[in-house]
């Protein structure tokens, strides 16, 4: 994570990117796992990273293959969404979402009625079907694998690992196989 984040620095610094002030952020699941453990912490304590990345993926967009093969792999039905009222104001939510006991009695009660289940009371208002979006979900995932492909190019180029100091797990170690 050090390499990464003095290697984005240096890269910041030579490209002269603002990098100042920049608060940790928090990556979700996927993007996490499309970075990699490593990078991802150093993407998320670093501003100098996360500058880097915006840099480096400005004009990463992706392709027509990528695109389609992301839409079959990743076909998401419609989702409902429901518009209620509460106490305290009115939200949408997924069904799935609220506590199953007041799910099940606004499913069972008429369209406009109140119903209190457990401590929860809400009026269903309407409902309507979402489909996702995924062109957002495309992007940044196309962007993330450029980020890392352009990042393994430049540790490969920048960076010279003192012997012996080597990262255990490395694979061009011989003996690779290490547990934390």
């Amino acid at each position: 994570m050090m390499l990464t984040e003095a290697l984005c620095e240096a890269v910041a610094a030579e490209r002269g990117l603002a990098v100042a002030g920049g608060a940790p952020v928090h990556l979700d699941q996927q993007a996490a796992v499309e970075l990699g453990s490593i990078t991802a912490a150093a993407f998320e304590g670093s501003a100098a990273v996360r500058a880097v990345y915006e840099a480096v993926t400005a004009d990463v967009e992706p392709s027509e293959d990528e695109s389609a093969h992301y839409r079959r792999m990743t076909t998401r039905p419609p989702s409902v969404v429901w518009r209620l009222a509460l106490p305290d104001g009115e939200c949408e939510a997924a069904p799935e979402s609220l506590p199953l006991a007041l799910a099940d009695a606004l499913r069972k009660a008429p369209r406009g009625e109140r119903v209190t289940a457990c401590r929860w009371t809400a009026t269903l208002i309407s409902e309507h079907s979402t489909t996702p979006d995924i062109t957002t979900t495309v992007h940044d995932a196309t962007r993330r694998a450029a980020f890392t492909r352009w990042l393994d190019r430049e540790r490969a180029a920048r960076l010279t690992l003192v012997a012996g100091l080597e990262h255990p797990g490395d694979p061009g170690q011989p003996d690779n196989h290490h547990r934390h």
